[in-house]
C-alpha cells in the first residue's frame, strides 16, 4: 500500500522579540515568525519555502522562494537578528504584505 507523504512542513511557528519600531505587537512586544514549505500534490500548484513575519492578522513581511532555493530561505532565517526590526527584514529581501492571511 502506498504511503502518503505530507505536502506541508512547518519548521518554526513561534513568537520572537521585536524592536520598538513595529506599529503593533503580540504579547510582550513579540512578533509571530512562521517558516514552512509546500510540496504540491495537485497540478497547477507551485512549491515554496517561505518565512512569514507579522504582528497582527492583516499585514507583515514575506520572504518566499521555490523549493529549489530552500537553502537560501533557511540561510536568510538564520541571519535575522533579534530583536527583529522591520528595516532589517527589508534589507534581507522581505516584501510587505497586506490583507488576509497569506
Amino acid at each position: 500500500m502506498p504511503r502518503k507523504k505530507p505536502r506541508d512542513f512547518v519548521y518554526i511557528d513561534e513568537l520572537w522579540e521585536a524592536d520598538e519600531d513595529w506599529p503593533c505587537y503580540f504579547l510582550e512586544n513579540k512578533i509571530w515568525v512562521f517558516v514552512d514549505e509546500y510540496h504540491p500534490g495537485l497540478i497547477g500548484d507551485e512549491d515554496y519555502s517561505r518565512i512569514i513575519i507579522h504582528a497582527d492578522d492583516s499585514s507583515g513581511w514575506l520572504y518566499s522562494r521555490s523549493l529549489q532555493e530552500k537553502q537560501k530561505v533557511h540561510q536568510t532565517l538564520i541571519t535575522i537578528r533579534r530583536p527583529v526590526a522591520e528595516r532589517q527584514l527589508k534589507r534581507l529581501g522581505f516584501i510587505r504584505w497586506h490583507g488576509s492571511y497569506i
